[in-house]
């Protein structure tokens, strides 16, 4: 499971219209307007403590100090078990995704796989079920695995709801030893998991686990962000994006702080609006920007053969595509 990017616009760096952030005691409510001047306002619990006009840039810098003062007070936390409570909000429609999400994979899955009948899927990086739950509602027999035990409890709760029978269970995906069934006819990696992964030795050992539980002539298929792109426009934010349903309404924004040429730390921010409040939920990782051209060659190492890419031009799909048969 990764929030690394949402199906919205991809991230940008030269405007921002409104955020809201919340660290610890301290909120943060950023406003700008197209001469990129922000009004920003901080307060402490119910006193002003200041308020102040900078530039654009200005703000960020401001931005990502409160981001570091976060980081260091909650970084030990288990992020993705507390995620996977709010996983869902960050889509404009959480429902409307598991479809649409679940067409373009499935399509892809038929044509690799071909007239096997039911297809077996393992999803190796499940998050609370969005890939899992949308290829199960596609007829395919899926299982899904995921290091968060949170997620994993959330996906089951809600393939229950949905009447779905898919087993999801704890795992890494560089110990896919613990998942005791093999022979499937494809892994899935959705929505840049691999990139949280520190090192090529580990993206190596991932590949290995993947093909480990394949047929032969089965099929990887695993998407990212497109780095290729990112690791020369180094984007710093995405969004916002405003959204609306019978709860209320929310705001969900990014920050992307580049600690080097290929690492960033990711802030995601959830405020969403209860009555007359507004309350935020942080999350941050760190992810990794691996080029297409260096995860193919991983991939090979790894023992699999023609490696392919299908990029958001062609699919449909908000990330590129990789394809790899073992």
């Amino acid at each position: 499971m990764s929030p690394a990017q949402t199906e919205t616009s991809p991230p940008r760096q030269e405007t921002l219209c409104l955020a809201y952030f919340s660290v610890g005691q301290f909120s943060c409510l950023a406003l700008s307007c197209d001469t990129a001047r922000m009004l920003v306002t901080i307060n402490s619990g119910i006193n002003s403590c200041g308020l102040f006009i900078a530039s654009f840039y200005g703000m960020m810098s401001v931005i990502r100090i409160f981001c570091q003062l976060e980081c260091s007070m909650a970084y030990s936390a288990q992020p993705y078990d507390e995620f996977a409570a709010h996983y869902d909000q960050i889509f404009e429609s959480w429902e409307a995704s598991i479809l649409r999400q679940a067409t373009v994979l499935s399509e892809i899955l038929r044509h690799e796989c071909g007239d096997r009948g039911r297809i077996r899927v393992l999803d190796c990086a499940c998050g609370i079920g969005t890939q899992s739950i949308g290829l199960a509602m596609k007829g395919f027999e899926v299982e899904g695995c995921d290091i968060s035990p949170g997620a994993v409890q959330r996906a089951r709760l809600e393939a229950s709801k949905r009447g779905l029978s898919v087993p999801f269970s704890v795992a890494n995906m560089l110990t896919l030893t613990t998942i005791e069934r093999s022979s499937f006819d494809a892994v899935i990696c959705i929505d840049n998991s691999l990139p949280h992964l520190e090192s090529d030795d580990q993206l190596f050992q991932a590949a290995q686990q993947a093909r480990s539980k394949l047929r032969a002539g089965g099929s990887f298929l695993g998407s990212i962000r497109d780095y290729d792109r990112f690791v020369v426009e180094r984007p710093t934010t995405q969004g916002p994006s405003f959204y609306s349903d019978i709860d209320g309404r929310r705001i969900v924004f990014q920050i992307w702080d580049w600690q080097d040429e290929r690492r960033y730390r990711f802030h995601l921010y959830i405020t969403r609006g209860t009555g007359s409040e507004w309350d935020t939920f942080h999350f941050t990782s760190t992810y990794r920007a691996v080029l297409r051209c260096e995860l193919a060659d991983i991939l090979i190492q790894a023992g699999f053969t023609n490696i392919r890419w299908r990029l958001p031009s062609e699919t449909g799909f908000y990330q590129p595509i990789f394809i790899a048969a073992a």
